[in-house]
């Protein structure tokens, strides 16, 4: 009776484990940092965020092409660079409907400005890879972005 009770515990445990991590999630790249910096225009109106990633590569000989930066839901144009083992995606992304302002509105048009709400999904952050070449793309999520105040004076100052 002991031993069938063991027996039944070790299955109980053995299968209400978490299933293995999916073949889409490979550690050949860990996050390091994953920030965000508000910006606005001259404009009025004009205002977008610019988000910057850093992944650290375990192996350098390893070749990483992004293929999709995808940021609060939005899917963001991005650049990637290189240093050392440490690979930088920085994206911009400028909120679409600030750019109906005044001054592109047709002639006699109401001066109403029209606030649509911006949906951001905060959960839904990631970058899509492929590795060496091959057609495969991996995932790897990014839980947040901290926002970060930007470096310097955004205007220069008149002497």
């Amino acid at each position: 009776m002991n031993n069938q009770l063991l027996i039944i515990i070790f299955w109980i445990l053995a299968l209400s484990c978490k299933a293995p991590v999916s073949s889409l999630y490979k550690d050949d790249l860990t996050l390091v940092s994953a920030e965000k910096t508000e910006w606005f225009g001259g404009r009025s109106g004009v205002k977008g965020a610019l988000y910057t990633v850093a992944l650290k590569l375990k192996n350098t000989k390893d070749r990483i092409a992004v293929k999709s930066f995808k940021a609060e839901g939005n899917t963001v144009s991005f650049t990637q660079s290189l240093s050392g083992n440490i690979i930088t995606v920085k994206g911009n992304f400028q909120n679409p409907d600030e750019i109906n302002n005044l001054e592109y509105s047709p002639a006699g048009s109401t001066a109403v400005k029209s606030e649509k709400a911006l949906i951001t999904n905060p959960k839904e952050n990631r970058i899509e890879y492929t590795l060496n070449d091959s057609k495969k793309i991996y995932k790897i999520n990014i839980p947040k972005f901290t926002l970060v105040q930007p470096e310097g004076e955004l205007i220069p100052r008149r002497p």
